[in-house]
Parts: C-alpha cells; sequence; structure tokens
C-alpha cells in the first residue's frame, strides 16, 4: 500500500479503494444528472452529480502529479456574515508529493454572479486557515477545447495494463531512432502496429503529445514519456 508521510488528515492517511463521502452523492431520486466515473486512479467508481463534475475527473485522471481521487472529502463550517454556514467540496485530489489539494468545479456562467464569487472567497479564507490548498477550476479550464475531447478519447485505454510486447516494441523503436523524436501520428502507427496501440501508450504516459490540439493523422507524438508533464489547474479566486 503507498503511503503518504505528509498526509495527516484521517481520511487520506492510507491510499486505499474505500472512501466515505461527507454526504451521499449518488441518490435515486432528484431532476440533477448523477452517475459513476470508472476511475484508474481511485481503483473504484467515482460518483458525481453533475456533467461538468464528470468532465473534471477527466482531467484529474490524466493529471500525472494526481495519484488519488475523493468526492465529497469533509464538510467545513465557516462563518459569513452574521451566520456559520456549511460547505462541502467537490473533491480531495491527492498528489504524488503526499499534499491534498481541495478542488471546487464551477460553471463560469455562476462564477460570474457576485454572490456566488463572494461565498467562495469566505470559503477560500476558511480553507487556507485550516490549511488546506483551494482552487476553483471553472468550466472554461474544465473544457478546454480539443483537451476533453482526447482524454475521453484515451481514456477507454486505461482500462487495463499495456501488453509486455508493445513495452519492448516501444523500447526497441526509441533505441533505434532516438527517445527524443517525434513523429507524426501516421507514421508512429505503422511502426507500432495500429492506432489502438499508440493511443494505449499515450494514455499510459509512454509517449506524448500536445493534447490541446486535434488527434489527427499529422499529430505530433514524441517517443519521450509523459511522466513529468503537468495539466497546470489555473483557475482560483
Amino acid at each position: 500500500m503507498t503511503h503518504y508521510p505528509y498526509v495527516t488528515s484521517p481520511w487520506v492517511r492510507q491510499r486505499t479503494p474505500v472512501h466515505t463521502p461527507a454526504r451521499q452523492v449518488v441518490a435515486p431520486t432528484g431532476s440533477i444528472i448523477r452517475g459513476l466515473f470508472p476511475s484508474v486512479k481511485a481503483r473504484r467508481m467515482v460518483p458525481f452529480e453533475q456533467l461538468l463534475e464528470l468532465d473534471a475527473l477527466y482531467l484529474f485522471e490524466f493529471a500525472p502529479q494526481v495519484v488519488d481521487i475523493r468526492e465529497q472529502p469533509f464538510k467545513l463550517q465557516y462563518a459569513m456574515g452574521n451566520k456559520v454556514r456549511c460547505y462541502t467540496p467537490d473533491y480531495a485530489l491527492i498528489l504524488r508529493d503526499g499534499d491534498i489539494l481541495i478542488v471546487e468545479v464551477k460553471p463560469s456562467r455562476s462564477l460570474a454572479k457576485p454572490e456566488v464569487h463572494e461565498k467562495l472567497l469566505y470559503v477560500r479564507d476558511a480553507m487556507v486557515r485550516q490549511g488546506h490548498q483551494f482552487i476553483v477550476l471553472s468550466s472554461d479550464t474544465i473544457r478546454m477545447p480539443c483537451r476533453l475531447d482526447n482524454l475521453k478519447r484515451l481514456h477507454r485505454f486505461l482500462g487495463g495494463p499495456l501488453a509486455p510486447d508493445k513495452y519492448h516494441q516501444l523500447h526497441q523503436l526509441r533505441a533505434r531512432l532516438g527517445k527524443h523524436v517525434i513523429l507524426p501520428l501516421d507514421s508512429l502507427i505503422q511502426h507500432m502496429g495500429g492506432m489502438n496501440e499508440v493511443f494505449g501508450l499515450l494514455a499510459h504516459g509512454e509517449l506524448s503529445c500536445d493534447l490541446g490540439l486535434p488527434l489527427s493523422s499529422d499529430t505530433l507524438i514524441s517517443l519521450d514519456p509523459n511522466e513529468e508533464a503537468d495539466y497546470v489547474f489555473v483557475d482560483s479566486l
């Protein structure tokens, strides 16, 4: 079991597939769109209760710095005006260095409302006082053109491990052409024996490309692994 020495909160001391959210996410009634996302990072089905949360999960799943995902992780009490209010974050992301990032996802149109922005400022200040890293991700960032479509396209290749012969084939290609060589997608497909093989290597971070552009036969693919890449979460308050 992976141990995170800098994680002190009891709900993330150990990375296990068991997680009890602070409130029920998926319920049988209501008009909100709900469902379950098959997360490789969390090693379980992660509930979501709006399509924007679902889209955010694709972003978290492919962020190399994220190693685990916890939905509705805890309840936070914060003061706003003369009232004590309760807030439950959407997600807690466990990072590979042991840090925890608390994330709220919001439609951009909601963030433009003064009352929503004011509430989240109070939440942020309460989070900081309790020692939490906290960011708000907008729909504009989560649904960045092309990137989200590419991540959805690649996600189905995360379901199982890569075949050992594909690792060997890629190692031979790197030895022959050089690790830092960049090839068009159609050329790499010929070398690796098919599109599924290339997409599997991309999904598992063994190859890299600019996922902010459409995947096409002309897409330039680097034989460099994707280990050090970061999907920067740029929104905040």
